[in-house]
Formats: structure tokens, C-alpha cells, sequence
């Protein structure tokens, strides 16, 4: 027998757990290269308007154009990935994502063409956090999940602020195709990397690896989980002021505190660099001083969001840049940061043999609202003004806290009666 052939499984365990640290750093590079590519889109917004002469509500079709996309091939990616590995799905999808930004920079001679090459984006870009999150879950302990996907889903504030950064100005200095053009040369680098450095051979940790059902079951078995139900809805509700608000503050902030396009960009990028440490930070302090009560803590940072959202409405026109600063800060911290506390609820209360089946179902559902809110969003603020969209969306959220804790209290219930 060839020993060579045969390593020592300590050695064989010791190397796997040392390759975790790679996995993790190639699912966020891949997340933030992805994020530049799909949501710069939304940092782009006030080029489209002044490029196309679109309103408030026109422009935020291009928000449902990528979110509708993944509406579609969501479910299926999900499915695909727990059948096959996320390596080679994520990677192929991300260079179509690419490709597909490339070719929209150059064949789109009016605004209802680049919109269907925004639905191509976003058709490819479904794959990558059910993918991401799942290599999480498949590669490290519980102890480390929360850590790790703070870690993993930071590369999607990280390319956002930098593509309010950059994208912003290259369209200014350029034009928008030179900008998503880039975004498409950043995509496709991201898939390739992912291909190259990214295994699928870690088993799940603590559980026995299982047979994923077909799509059909896998759907189903999501649906009758009823636990999980709370949760979701509350992430929707939640993603929706996410989104809105991506797609709503640079001309928010432009046209009632009079700010130029560029230095509104630059303000939503500070809320999205805060967001980093957010997206860290509160998964990590959640695990160590209320361990099991992430719903706790999404709850919180959803109120949160709420109270600065108000202070936002109420602060003068006149109002220095400290203020405002301060208000994007905390709407970046918590706004952006809850993410990896409701993806990693979803993650572990999910069946083991659908975990991205499950997370893309609730994308799904995340999907379908954003592709709703933004442009309504749009509609209020042509007909009534921001205050009255702003109040709205603001009530969004609120149904969602009460929605939230509502699950939780019976939850526990349900525990304490056992």
C-alpha cells in the first residue's frame, strides 16, 4: 500500500482546518467582487436619471430589474448548489454576471434594454450568498459561524462602498457604460478566483451529511417549517429598508440637503464602511453575550433603524455635515450589519440536507420585496414627498419588529411547555 496515498488523519484534519481560513477569505473576496458588479447598479442611479431623463420611480426599476432576476433562478441555484457544491456553480454564475455587465455597458442604446441586462446580472447573482453562507456552515464549528459569516457577508458593504466610491465618479469623469463596464471586468475576476482556490470537500460540521431532496421536496420542506416563518418575514420586511434606502439616499440626501451627486455618493459609502464593522461586529457581540437570542438582536437593530430613519426625517435642511454623518453611521452599523444575524438564524434552523435551499427561499422572498419597495418608494416620493415615503417604509418595518417578536414569544412557549 502506498502510504503516500494515505495521510495521517490528524494531519489530514489539521490541514482541512487550517484551508477553512482560505474558504473564508475566497467567499468574501468573491462576495465583495460580486457586490461591485450587482449592487454598484445601485450607486448609478443618479447617472441613469440624468442620462435617460428618468424619475424617481423610473430610475428604481433598475433596482427590480436585478432583484427580479434573482427571483428567478434563486430557488433553482439554491437547489443546484446543495446538489452539486457551490465551488463550480458560483464561480460559472459570477462570470456570466460578468459578462452580462460587460455586454450591457456596450449594446444598451436606451434605458428598457440596460434593464434586461440588469435582470441577466441579477439572474447569475442569486448564487452567491445561499453558496457563500452554505461553505460557511459546511466549513466551520457553530462557535465560529457567527465570526465567519460577519466576515464573509462584509464584502457586500465593502463593494458597495466601494462602488459609491469609485463608480460614481468614473460615470461623472466617463459615462455610465465605462462604470458598469468595470463592474463587469470585477465580476469576472471574482468568479475565477472563486473557481480556482474554493473546495467543496468539508462536510458539514456536526451533523451527518444528507442527500438533498429535489426542488419540488426541498420547497416544501421549507414551507412546512413554520418556526422559520417569523424569521423570514422579518427579514424581508428588513432587506426591503435595505434596499430602499440604497437606492433612495444618494438623491435623497441631494435634493433636500442640497448636497452634489458625488459627495451624497461619498456619504452612503461611509454608512457602508460602517457597515463592515457592523456586519462583524454584532454577529460576534450577539454570540458572546446572548448566545441562541440572535432574533433578540435582529429585533433590536431593526428598532434601531427605525429611530434613526425618524431623526433623519426631522433634521433641518441647513443641518452640517456632522449630524447627517452621524445618523448614515448608525443606519450603517445596524441597517447593514443585521444581516449576518438573520442569515445565520436561517442557516441553523434550516434542514440539514437544504441549507442553501432554504436561504434561497428566503431570498426569494427578500427578492420579490425589494423588487416592490424601492419603486413604490419612488411613486410616494413623486406624488407626496420623501416625509411621506420615508413614514411609510418606516411602518414596513415596524409591522416587521412586532411580526418578529410575535414568532419569538411563542417560540419560547413552545420550548418552555417541553
Amino acid at each position: 500500500m502506498n502510504s503516500s496515498n494515505h495521510a495521517p488523519i490528524g494531519l489530514s484534519q489539521d490541514r482541512g482546518d487550517r484551508y477553512r481560513w482560505i474558504v473564508l477569505g475566497v467567499a468574501a473576496l468573491a462576495q465583495t467582487a460580486a457586490s461591485i458588479t450587482a449592487q454598484g447598479i445601485y450607486t448609478l442611479i443618479p447617472s441613469l436619471q440624468n442620462a435617460f431623463h428618468l424619475s424617481e420611480a423610473t430610475a428604481a426599476l433598475a433596482v427590480s430589474a436585478l432583484n427580479g432576476g434573482q427571483v428567478v433562478t434563486m430557488l433553482m441555484l439554491g437547489w443546484l448548489i446543495d446538489r452539486f457544491g457551490e465551488r463550480y456553480v458560483v464561480a460559472l454564475t459570477m462570470v456570466a454576471m460578468g459578462v452580462a455587465a460587460l455586454a450591457g455597458s456596450f449594446l444598451s442604446a436606451s434605458f428598457s434594454i440596460l434593464l434586461l441586462f440588469f435582470v441577466m446580472i441579477g439572474t447569475s447573482y442569486a448564487s452567491v450568498q445561499p453558496g457563500g453562507t452554505r461553505a460557511i456552515v459546511r466549513w466551520f464549528p457553530p462557535n465560529e459561524r457567527g465570526m465567519a459569516t460577519g466576515v464573509r457577508q462584509a464584502g457586500l458593504p465593502l463593494g458597495t462602498a466601494v462602488a459609491a466610491m469609485v463608480l460614481p465618479l468614473i460615470a461623472a469623469t466617463y459615462s455610465w457604460n465605462a462604470a458598469l463596464a468595470v463592474q463587469g471586468v470585477i465580476g469576472i475576476a471574482g468568479g475565477i478566483l472563486f473557481g480556482l482556490l474554493h473546495r467543496d470537500d468539508r462536510g458539514l460540521q456536526g451533523a451527518a451529511a444528507a442527500t438533498p431532496p429535489n426542488l419540488l421536496k426541498a420547497v416544501k420542506l421549507v414551507i412546512g417549517h413554520s418556526a422559520l416563518w417569523p424569521v423570514m418575514l422579518a427579514g424581508a420586511v428588513m432587506v426591503t429598508f435595505q434596499y430602499t434606502f440604497a437606492t433612495h439616499a444618494i438623491p435623497f440626501v441631494a435634493a433636500h440637503f442640497h448636497y452634489p451627486v458625488v459627495a451624497a455618493a461619498l456619504l452612503f459609502s461611509v454608512s457602508q464602511w460602517i457597515g463592515i464593522l457592523g456586519r462583524i461586529g454584532l454577529a460576534w457581540i450577539s454570540d458572546r453575550f446572548w448566545p441562541n437570542r440572535r432574533v433578540r438582536s435582529l429585533g433590536l437593530s431593526m428598532a434601531i433603524c427605525v429611530a434613526a430613519t425618524m431623526s433623519l426625517l426631522v433634521l433641518p435642511t441647513g443641518a452640517g455635515h456632522v449630524p447627517l454623518t452621524a445618523i448614515f453611521c448608525v443606519i450603517g452599523l445596524f441597517g447593514v450589519g443585521w444581516y449576518p444575524l438573520y442569515l445565520l438564524q436561517i442557516a441553523e434552523m434550516a434542514p440539514k440536507s437544504a441549507v442553501a435551499s432554504t436561504i434561497s427561499f428566503s431570498m426569494t422572498l427578500n427578492m420579490v420585496s425589494i423588487c416592490i419597495m424601492p419603486p413604490l418608494f419612488g411613486v410616494i416620493v413623486d406624488h407626496f414627498g420623501y416625509g411621506s415615503a420615508w413614514s411609510v417604509l418606516m411602518l414596513v418595518v415596524v409591522s416587521g419588529i412586532a411580526v418578529l417578536w410575535k414568532g419569538a414569544a411563542t417560540a419560547e412557549r413552545a420550548r418552555v411547555s417541553v
